[in-house]
């Protein structure tokens, strides 16, 4: 097993884990975690619905080229575990629209939907854990990976946009550790867009509509997991999957100013999740710079 020490964030609080290797072929180690305060034992979420989406290649395993280093928030050789709420991230995941596998690069946990409106409220909650993945290349051929995204030089203020414009897959991964209804959710997600998008285009308000439509009208209940998955800069593909639900793609936004504002919220230079951004840049500069 391969890791990157736990990080601490003084601006929200819970250290982050952030994974480098992928597991042994069919390895899969399962540990009970203590639950969180708040969250009845035994129902901590599973990075939930990837019981039918995920999948374990019969190849032997690659490794990311990352030196290891001991250090908390990992589960064996299968999973990272978010500290603060201990929900556990499969370290590779295969997600709804796409058929290769993902690898984690960092977690974070939120821990009210407050400061993804940007305010702050006397008494915080734990939301939700979030993780976020990209193309398994990263770790198979790290050089072609650099070329595809253009990266000469690694710079932490860049990186991410490369990385969004660039023909490689990536997905964030939400679990609710609350039941959350529909509307606060996709509130919370206009809110971050709003940032970018002052007043929508007639395409951005289609895309935008059917966020709204995806989202409202939903229950989404604890251990809810929602996946979202940019293919390319114009094609993000929405996916919500519950404890039991199978794994499909819900909505498909096609507006690249909708798809760029969402993904810039959580990793651009002002994210609603700074632990998640700086654990992932931590992580990206130890892979591309070896």
């Amino acid at each position: 097993m391969s890791a990157v020490p736990v990080v601490s964030s003084a601006l929200a609080g819970p250290a982050v884990a952030v994974a480098v290797a992928r597991p042994a072929s069919g390895s899969v180690t399962r540990l009970r975690a203590p639950a969180p305060h708040g969250v009845p034992a035994g129902s901590v979420p599973l990075a939930s619905g990837l019981a039918n989406c995920y999948r374990r290649s019969a190849a032997a395993a690659r490794r990311l080229p990352i030196p290891s280093a001991a250090g908390g928030g990992t589960v064996g050789d299968a999973f990272v575990i978010e500290d603060t709420t201990n929900v556990k991230f499969p370290r590779e995941i295969a997600v709804p629209g796409y058929t290769e596998p993902l690898v984690i690069l960092g977690t974070v946990c939120n821990l009210n939907f407050s400061s993804l409106l940007g305010y702050r409220e006397k008494f915080f909650l734990k939301i939700y854990a979030a993780a976020f993945y990209v193309d398994c290349s990263i770790g198979v051929d790290t050089m072609r990976w650099r070329e595809k995204v253009g990266i000469e030089t690694f710079d932490a203020s860049s990186v991410f946009d490369s990385i969004f414009k660039a023909p490689v897959v990536k997905s964030l991964s939400i679990i609710l550790v609350r039941d959350v209804d529909g509307k606060t959710f996709v509130k919370a997600l206009d809110d971050i867009i709003a940032r970018q998008i002052k007043k929508p285009s007639a395409e951005e308000e289609q895309s935008l509509s059917t966020f709204q439509k995806t989202f409202l009208g939903r229950s989404l209940k604890q251990g809810t997991t929602v996946y979202l998955t940019w293919l390319e800069p114009s094609k993000l593909l929405i996916s919500i999957a519950g404890n039991q639900d199978p794994c499909q793609v819900d909505a498909e936004i096609t507006s690249a100013t909708v798809n760029y504002a969402l993904y810039d919220g959580f990793l651009g230079s002002s994210p609603v999740s700074p632990t998640l951004r700086s654990s992932t840049a931590l992580l990206l500069e130890a892979i591309l710079t070896k």
